[in-house]
């Protein structure tokens, strides 16, 4: 016997049935971005030690932060991160 399970969409309905659900939930997608992220950060090797630096410089100081190294850090992974994340998403 088939079971048949009715979701609701926007404008439609779906109609899956329960074993369709049980392979959907086992078949979670996994994103790619934190892989991709490790791969790009030796790719900006001095902003990655602008950051550190500044890091050491004031760790055990209170009110001060790093702020403007971590973004400039950020933006130059996200420059390598984004063609391979997109070219890793599907249609």
């Amino acid at each position: 016997a088939t079971t048949t399970v009715t979701v609701k969409t926007a404008s439609s309905f779906v109609f899956l049935t329960l074993e369709a659900l049980y392979k959907m939930s086992d078949e979670e997608p996994v994103d790619p971005m934190a892989a991709i992220r490790k791969e790009c950060l030796p790719t900006c090797p001095k902003p990655l030690a602008n950051y550190e630096a500044c890091k050491e410089r004031i760790k055990g100081k209170p009110g001060v932060s790093c702020e403007i190294w971590y973004y400039e850090l950020h933006h130059c992974v996200d420059k390598c991160v984004a063609p391979k994340i997109f070219a890793a998403t599907k249609e």
